[in-house]
């Protein structure tokens, strides 16, 4: 699955081992294997999901997702191969190979305000 962090801050964080285990000095592991898990779930959320290490919270916005692997989530709109957002993505995992992320949250603390 292709993955992007549009927000400059937050993807040097998510890229960045030394400044995970600074933000998240405990679930700074977790925080990883979900990113992890995402990039190589091939080719769809839906494939991602079937594995059974993520989960999926209820719908929130129209092309969002809330995803997590145990105390680490992150949200994300859900769009196609060209870029389209996926409306009501919920409903239309196998439709989503791209997560465009827009904040990671782990131990109550957000990865956004985390490098602000």
């Amino acid at each position: 699955m292709f993955v992007t962090i549009p927000d400059a801050d937050l993807s040097e964080l998510l890229t960045s081992q030394a400044l995970l285990l600074k933000v998240w000095p405990d679930t700074a592991r977790e925080v990883m294997v979900l990113l992890q898990l995402l990039r190589s779930a091939m080719p769809t959320l839906a494939d991602a999901l079937a594995i059974g290490l993520i989960a999926m919270a209820a719908p929130t916005a129209m092309s969002g997702v809330e995803l997590s692997h145990k105390r680490a989530a992150l949200t994300a709109l859900g769009c196609r191969a060209d870029g389209s957002k996926v409306e009501a993505p919920h409903s239309h995992l196998t439709e989503i190979t791209h997560l465009e992320v827009h904040d990671v949250r782990a131990d109550g603390r957000s990865g956004l305000q985390a490098r602000s």
